[in-house]
This record gives C-alpha cells, sequence and structure tokens, in this order.
C-alpha cells in the first residue's frame, strides 16, 4: 500500500545526434535551477517536487501507458523507455485504483532525487563533492555538465517560433505534448515567473499556453489542473 504520502505529484536533438532527447521532468527539473558550476532551485522544495512528480506522471501520460477512470490506472504495455519511468509504472500497476492528487502526493516524496539522478545517469548533470563545514559531514552538490542542456532557449523558442499546434483538432503528436506540458508545467508550478524573457515572449507564451491547453487530449488537462489545485490548497508560493 501506498505510505507516507506528504500533504503536498520538444524534443530538441544535439547537434552530433548522440545525446538522449530529455524527458518531461528532466525539462522542468533544469527549468527550476539556475546556475552552471553549482545549480540551485528557482522555486520552493516543495513546488520542486510536484512539478517533477507531475512530469514523472505526464511521461507516461504522453506513451498512454497510464489512463484516468478517473483513477490512475495502467493502459499500456509497459514499454518504457527508461529505468525510472517504469518503476514509477510498476507502482502504479501494484497500486491501480489511487486518484492522482494521491500519487502527486507519493511520488512527490522523492521524485526530485530520482529525477536528479536520471539526469546523471544521462550525464546531463554532474555531482561535485563539497565540505560540509566543521561539524557537518560530507556534501554534495550538482552543475550542468553540458550548458546546452538547458531549457531555457526551449521554451523561448517554443513562445515565439513558428506555432504549429493550431486549429481545434485535439494534439496526439507525442514530441508536441511533451514540449507543451513542460511549458504549461512551468506555469502551474510557478517557475515560469523567474526565468528571464523580454515582455514580449511571455506575453506570447501566456497567449499561446492558454489556446493549447485547449488542445490537449483530456488526462493530461486533469493532470495540469490538480498540479495547479494541490500547490494552491497547500498554500505553495514560489520564492521572490
Amino acid at each position: 500500500m501506498l505510505k507516507g504520502v506528504a500533504r503536498y505529484g520538444r524534443s530538441v536533438p544535439e547537434p552530433d545526434g548522440t545525446r538522449l532527447p530529455l524527458r518531461i521532468a528532466d525539462r522542468f527539473f533544469l527549468a527550476a535551477h539556475s546556475g552552471e558550476n553549482r545549480i540551485s532551485p528557482r522555486i520552493d522544495a516543495d513546488l520542486l517536487a510536484l512539478g517533477c512528480s507531475g512530469g514523472l506522471l505526464a511521461e507516461l501520460i504522453v506513451e498512454e501507458e497510464i489512463a484516468l477512470t478517473p483513477d490512475v490506472r495502467p493502459s499500456g504495455n509497459g514499454r518504457c523507455p527508461d529505468f525510472l519511468s517504469w518503476t514509477v509504472l510498476r507502482e502504479i500497476r501494484r497500486e491501480a485504483g489511487h486518484d492522482l492528487r494521491t500519487w502527486l502526493e507519493y511520488l512527490a516524496q522523492t521524485s526530485v532525487e530520482k529525477v536528479r539522478s536520471r539526469l546523471v545517469l544521462v550525464d546531463v548533470l554532474r555531482e561535485v563533492p563539497i565540505s560540509g563545514g566543521l561539524r557537518g559531514g560530507a556534501a554534495a552538490a550538482w552543475r550542468l555538465a553540458d550548458t546546452r542542456r538547458g531549457t531555457t532557449a526551449e521554451l523561448e523558442e517554443l513562445f515565439t517560433g513558428t506555432d504549429t499546434a493550431t486549429g481545434n483538432g485535439v494534439i496526439t503528436v507525442p514530441e508536441r505534448l511533451t514540449e507543451i506540458t513542460f511549458a504549461l508545467l512551468t506555469r502551474e508550478t510557478g517557475v515560469l515567473r523567474h526565468l528571464r524573457f523580454s515582455k514580449n515572449a511571455l506575453r506570447q507564451g501566456e497567449f499561446r499556453m492558454n489556446s493549447w491547453e485547449s488542445l490537449l487530449p483530456g488526462t493530461l488537462r486533469s493532470l495540469l489542473h490538480e498540479i495547479g489545485a494541490a500547490r494552491g490548497a497547500s498554500a505553495i508560493t514560489p520564492r521572490h
């Protein structure tokens, strides 16, 4: 059974084509941190955990591995592209029947550490040993292994570039769902207000996100709504 639930769950190829595309939770994690030699979160720790857990669930929704009926249930063949996604799906398979809020809260307990570990595994982040001081033991921090792997430029391009997500039909292309869900996740968790975009880019972005939201599949819209509701219910506010 689920235990210890807290009160508070575009693919840009590298020039050489050898890097794996970042997933939704990975992109959110990077956008939610600043710095290069030593990254630090832009937002409150609980919000960071909420966004990472939401990103992990969004990945499984985009891959059609889970569905809302209205509880979270497995719906695919379990062909996840990485071990972390498979681990989350395995837990959902074992505990089918819990609602979306419960999964957000449960996954949030370890989501930040797990997403960070996945980024270390694919060599996007690297550990930087640091001193814990006279009274402290060994500690650690993380830095970007490759500054090109940041997501801010990608998000700005999404806001200001040619928009292909037009019309009245539901968006179904996985790459578009990934980048749009990532953008909306930064908005729902307050990360977006900490990113240094021009007023024009932010204005275009807000307009596009409002239109994109109505074109998302119902499961992703429900997830984003639940993340916003969880943030409001817990009175989580971004750092200023």
